[in-house]
Parts: C-alpha cells; sequence; structure tokens
C-alpha cells in the first residue's frame, strides 16, 4: 500500500483547488441541478443541518467499526462539508484527507478540528485526484448535489482513488421509501437558534417530482443581531435521489464488485421503509 504520510499535514491547513480531470468534453456532466449557496448558509450549517449531533457521532461509531474490520488506514471525503465525519475518523486515529467544493465549509471544518491531523482541501468530487485511499466517503445526501450522469462520474472517480480492496460509503435518500410516504417527515422543518449573538431562523418547504426522482426544496435563512436591519437569504433548489437497485446498477458501472445496503448508523436496510440507503462498496 503506498504510503501517503507526508501528505496529511497540520490542522488548519487548507490547500489550493486539487488537480482536477477536464469534464467540458463530456455534455452530461455540464447539466448541473439548481443548489443552494453554502457560502452564506455556511456559518449556520451545524446548527439546522447536524442539531443534536445525535445520528453523526452514531454514522462514526459504524464507519470505526467497519473501517477497523476492513483495515483502513487512510480515508478521502469527499463533499466532507464541516467536517462530521473527517473530524470523527481522525480523532480515532485514521489519516484523512477532507474535500469539499466550498472553501467557506472548509474553513469552519477546520476551525472545529482543532488539533485532528486532516489535510483540507477544496475539490470538485466528479473530477479531483487527491491521491490512494483505503476508504472514501460521501455522506449526508452529498450525492443528491448531482445530477444521475454526474454522479455516475464521481463513483467512477471515487473508485479510481481507492487502493485494491478499498471500501467507498456513501449515503442518499431512498427513493421507493419517499414515495411511499416517508416523504412526509421532511416535507416542513422550521428551526431556530442563537448564533454569533443572532437570532437565527431557518425553514424549508419541500415537495416530491415523482417523475424526476427529484426533491424540489425552498428555503429561507433570516437573521437580526437587535442592532442592524434583518438579513434573509430565499433559496429553492433540487436533489436527487434513487431507488437501491438504480444505486446497485450505477455503482456496478463504476466498477465495484461488493455492494452492500444498510439504513444510516448501519442499522437493516429495508427497500420499502428504510429512509436513506448506506451504500458500501468494495473495489
Amino acid at each position: 500500500m503506498e504510503n501517503h504520510a507526508a501528505a496529511f499535514f497540520a490542522a488548519y491547513s487548507l490547500d489550493q483547488p486539487a488537480k482536477e480531470t477536464d469534464l467540458s468534453s463530456n455534455p452530461k456532466t455540464t447539466n448541473i441541478l439548481k443548489q443552494p449557496d453554502y457560502s452564506s448558509y455556511a456559518r449556520f450549517y451545524d446548527y439546522f443541518e447536524l442539531a443534536g449531533h445525535e445520528e453523526s457521532e452514531e454514522l462514526n461509531a459504524f464507519l470505526d467499526e467497519l473501517f477497523r474490520i476492513n483495515g483502513v488506514k487512510t480515508v478521502v471525503d469527499f463533499a466532507c462539508g464541516t467536517g462530521a465525519q473527517s473530524i470523527g475518523l481522525a480523532r480515532a486515529g485514521y489519516h484523512v484527507t477532507a474535500s469539499d467544493l466550498n472553501p467557506e465549509m472548509l474553513k469552519i471544518a477546520a476551525v472545529k478540528a482543532g488539533k485532528a491531523r486532516i489535510k483540507f482541501q477544496v475539490a470538485d468530487m466528479r473530477s479531483c485526484d487527491l491521491g490512494l485511499y483505503d476508504a472514501a466517503l460521501c455522506i449526508f445526501n452529498a450525492i443528491g448535489h448531482l445530477t444521475k450522469p454526474e454522479c455516475g462520474v464521481f463513483f467512477a472517480n471515487a473508485y479510481r482513488q481507492l487502493n485494491p480492496g478499498g471500501l467507498l460509503v456513501a449515503d442518499i435518500l431512498n427513493f421507493t421509501a419517499m414515495a411511499g410516504g416517508a416523504f412526509e417527515e421532511y416535507r416542513y422543518m422550521s428551526r431556530e437558534a442563537i448564533i454569533d449573538g443572532m437570532l437565527v431562523h431557518h425553514a424549508r418547504d419541500c415537495s416530491l417530482d415523482l417523475k424526476r426522482r427529484q426533491i424540489l426544496i425552498k428555503s429561507v435563512t433570516r437573521w437580526q443581531d437587535g442592532i442592524n436591519p434583518p438579513a434573509e437569504v430565499a433559496e429553492d433548489w433540487q436533489m436527487q435521489i434513487y431507488e437501491a437497485e438504480e444505486l446497485r446498477q450505477m455503482l456496478t458501472i463504476a466498477g465495484f464488485s461488493e455492494i452492500i445496503f444498510f439504513g444510516m448508523a448501519g442499522c437493516d436496510f429495508e427497500p420499502d421503509s428504510t429512509d436513506s440507503i448506506l451504500a458500501i462498496c468494495q473495489k
């Protein structure tokens, strides 16, 4: 196994964008879904997306067990966001590279990491070349920000960056369960928090497009500090979701030979009722 110890340097470092493959010649990769502005939302992300942190901590415990059983030492976390998995795994002793397309998310992750040794890298998961690893992650519906062709491009790119026998762990909401009624739990969300002395309110109104297999999301984030006029960002965006066998086919085309599905944090997966698909794939 290639030694990448030199590539993993002190926490707080934030590299320049990684070397990437030109995707412009492939027309299927240029049609992207409409996305939220994570640059403005980054400072609020943990309060509304990881509220309570229980699910993230349970997932990290499952990943740690999975990785130890399979002899994993090095991990790349694609679309790492504010570092929920990267930081937990680094503190558990893994050599971690954490990549995201948004520098603001990475800056917050680097501060949260403290003394944990993580290499933070601005990178597009469809095209970046970050080296070779024992395991790769793409967690909390990150692949849902890609169109189906783009997702296939990402799976192939992740496959190339795994050592022989390496693992890819990725998740996405289960279309079959969403269409069967589980979506009602995700239709509305409204939360408030005090963040850096500001009162912040975040609300979402979602709908399920059965034909395109997408979740359509309208969100509003408002904040006020009691001194300046209130500020607001309103957005609408989309998330692509999949049924289990559709996901299996895409992963097989990318080259993965062993594919097992779980629910989040390693619970049993029931195709008709489990909200999320956690795919564990071996090269």
